[in-house]
């Protein structure tokens, strides 16, 4: 009797379905950041971090961003250490040929000058005998600097803010979204933007060749996500909690 009850017990768990933890094994794929900020956080909070685990969810895929220092990020995906790299501009292949582009943008970025002083801003080289500083690893504004001849680089967002904060730069080069984020952390309402903007890029999720059949798939939900609201309600809510005017 106790055999036959054992058989029937063992026939019925059988038939279950497997637990959530079954799923160990499951692909995931590491998307390497640099961020440390309102883009990307350590809890994967951030509004990219947010952005593309849903737009990878609903390619049935899950992602799981992980923190790599700037000047390492691209390296250690185009050898294949990580999967993907969470937001660049276009042409990286060019310089990494085992990475491909996610062709829908992630978001847009503007980069600007910040200062406590009034200069006036033409371009580039309207900067170009200024105190420049500038988040090494940030390759759109180094290109762009590499000939000033006061260029200071520096190796993060604090360390560029706490300069021109204490007046040893004149201007910093930065993200005008995530340079107010940095700003209103540190407690330096008196820096603020200069306008124009130097450039604006479209950003975007490249991912590595071996995974190339993902990335179509990828931009199609990133395309969903911002026809359908989603992509909207995940970056104002991501401005919100940025608690300064970065507008």
């Amino acid at each position: 009797m106790f055999r036959s009850l054992a058989a029937v017990c063992l026939w019925i768990f059988l038939l279950l379905p497997a637990p959530e933890t079954a799923r160990a094994g499951e692909r995931v794929f590491r998307i390497s950041t640099s961020y440390k900020s309102l883009l990307s956080t350590p809890e994967q909070t951030g509004m990219l971090d947010m952005l593309l685990k849903e737009a990878f969810r609903r390619s049935g895929l899950r992602a799981e961003i992980v923190f790599t220092p700037t000047e390492r990020s691209m390296y250690d995906v185009d050898a294949g250490l990580l999967d993907g790299e969470i937001n660049r501009i276009e042409g990286m292949e060019k310089r990494f040929p085992n990475l491909v582009r996610v062709p829908e943008p992630n978001m847009t970025m503007h980069f600007v000058a910040f200062s406590n002083r009034p200069y006036p801003v033409d371009g580039w080289e309207s900067l170009k005998n200024l105190h420049v500083g500038v988040v090494s690893g940030w390759r759109i504004l180094e290109e762009h600097t590499v000939d000033f001849p006061k260029r200071i680089l520096v190796p993060s967002e604090t360390e560029l803010f706490t300069m021109l904060h204490k007046g040893r730069i004149d201007v910093a080069l930065y993200d005008k979204l995530t340079g107010y984020e940095t700003i209103s952390r540190l407690g330096y309402p008196e820096i603020r933007h200069l306008e124009p903007p130097l450039i604006n890029r479209d950003m975007f999720l490249y991912m590595h060749k071996s995974h190339s059949e993902v990335v179509g798939t990828i931009a199609e939900a990133l395309r969903g996500m911002k026809l359908d609201g989603a992509y909207d309600r995940i970056v104002s809510e991501a401005i919100a909690r940025l608690g300064a005017d970065a507008r």
